[in-house]
């Protein structure tokens, strides 16, 4: 399964996620990065209720100043991997790794002070003090390390013998001694290094553990922040109710709108979705997939409550997120993401698909065939799947939703600059075939040329009249006395 990292170079509303989230150190961004998508019941209630504990605890104003200490202390934490594994490999650790592990250590020990007595002092530490005591013997507290020269008699010995002969410019006795001083710390290096193997395993727990904290502490804060939910597992149906796309939602209050939000709930059988132009069904497909993709990396959700059934994979044919490489079409590169789509779904692998105006870029003769046997397909195979489209008369069996679209007051005069304000996107389910219209009246509002609406009206207007008079034949035919 694809990491974090891979989703939000794929998903633009994680990505925003991503960049919203106040974390504090390199090993808490890597611990997200590196997070796989979670499948297992029990893995995601565990991550959702420690979450919880977490969002209970900065949703408080009287931990704002705990949450400020903590925060400055992981900032702290630098990334030292690599001298936990030069430790744990038995290598002798130079001046700046011994240096790394005693300021991890302390910062180890003060964020475990002040997280003590809280709530959310639930994640195992392990007491680094003797780390600490080794590195500075000196009990001085100070960050930086060196050689102390209490490390060594003879080592205090010599530094003296040292300072005495520079200063009495004997160099060749100077450079003696140096040398002598270099071959007992390089053995107090060594010996160092054996004291604090011993602790090996207890430091790199706690530095996965820190990364964890700050993890779950940005979390929780973004929770708080953006008014996020703690979601439900379900072992049936997806049931969700207030949904909002944080993206768009941000894009609108910066224009002095507010996103509609959308109440959706499916199961295993194909949804389909159906709405005028610009009404918002790629909008409803981007917030499923971002709600269903936060769910699965251990957030709180974008909603005003959730039930939400994992899945194993979500599957995507959403138009701006294909790339054209090899000098395919817009259509051959669909056509490849619903075969992916399809060969998934023959292979029991339980997804959600999420797939807008699929066949779009073809005739709608072909469009309409290709819509019927796809939904049929996922149909068969019970898939949990959203598939938004403007073609009309799709028969195959299938849930059918229908965006709201355009939603305008009574004496209100919409314009390019606020009909995103009067876009609800909240879905309405629907027993018709027939597809909303509202292009004429979106392509008027953006001011296009007037004569090439009106040739467009009038072509409106006769194929209005000719399917009336098809529909009246076909009424005849059926019944000859009428």
């Amino acid at each position: 399964m694809q990491t974090f990292k891979h989703h939000i170079n794929e998903n633009r509303g994680l990505r925003f996620i991503y960049e919203k989230l106040e974390i504090c150190s390199a090993t808490g961004r890597k611990r997200l990065l590196s997070q796989h998508f979670i499948t297992s019941d029990f893995e995601l209630k565990m991550e959702l209720d420690t979450l919880e504990i977490f969002a209970n605890f900065v949703s408080d104003r009287e931990n704002a100043k705990s949450i400020v200490a903590i925060q400055h202390r992981l900032y702290c934490q630098n990334d030292i991997h690599q001298t936990i594994h030069n430790l744990r490999s038995a290598q002798t650790l130079d001046d700046i790794e011994l240096f790394e592990v005693k300021n991890f250590c302390m910062v180890s020990r003060d964020i475990c002070k002040l997280i003590k007595d809280t709530q959310i002092d639930i994640l195992p530490f392990h007491d680094l003090n003797p780390v600490v005591e080794i590195l500075d013997p000196e009990h001085n507290g100070i960050q930086s390390f060196y050689i102390y020269s209490v490390y060594d008699e003879k080592l205090a010995a010599l530094r003296k013998e040292y300072d005495i002969a520079k200063n009495a410019n004997q160099n060749e006795k100077a450079e003696r001694i140096r040398l002598e001083c270099i071959e007992i710390e390089d053995r107090i290096r060594e010996h160092l290094s054996e004291k604090l193997r011993n602790y090996s395993e207890a430091i790199q727990a706690n530095y996965d553990q820190l990364a964890y904290l700050d993890l779950l502490l940005a979390k929780a804060l973004l929770a708080r922040d953006f008014k996020l939910c703690k979601p439900t597992i379900s072992q049936g149906e997806t049931i969700i109710k207030g949904a909002f796309n944080p993206v768009v939602a941000e894009s609108l209050k910066e224009r002095g709108g507010e996103f509609q939000p959308i109440d959706i709930h499916f199961g295993e059988t194909p949804n389909l979705i159906t709405g005028a132009n610009m009404s918002g069904k790629t909008v409803v497909l981007k917030t499923m997939s971002l709600i269903q993709m936060m769910f699965q990396f251990g957030f709180f959700v974008p909603a005003e409550s959730a039930e939400i059934a994992p899945v194993e994979e979500i599957m995507t044919s959403i138009g701006d997120a294909q790339s054209e490489v090899n000098g395919l079409s817009s259509f051959a590169i669909e056509m490849l993401n619903i075969d992916k789509i399809l060969k998934a779904v023959k292979s029991g692998q339980k997804i959600l698909a999420l797939v807008d105006e699929l066949a779009r870029t073809t005739n709608p003769s072909e469009g309409r065939a290709l819509v019927n046997a796809f939904i049929k397909i996922l149909s068969r195979h019970s898939t949990r799947s959203l598939i938004t489209t403007h073609y009309n008369g799709i028969t195959a069996q299938c849930n059918r939703l229908r965006v709201k679209g355009l939603q305008v007051p009574d004496g209100i005069k919409v314009t390019p600059e606020n009909i995103n304000r009067y876009m609800d996107y909240s879905l309405v389910s629907t027993t018709e075939e027939e597809v909303p219209t509202e292009g004429l009246t979106i392509a008027e509002i953006f001011n296009i040329d007037e004569e090439f609406l009106s040739e467009a009206r009038k072509m409106v207007i006769v194929k209005t009249q000719d399917l009336a008079s098809q529909q009246l034949e076909t009424q005849k035919h059926r019944n000859p006395e009428t």
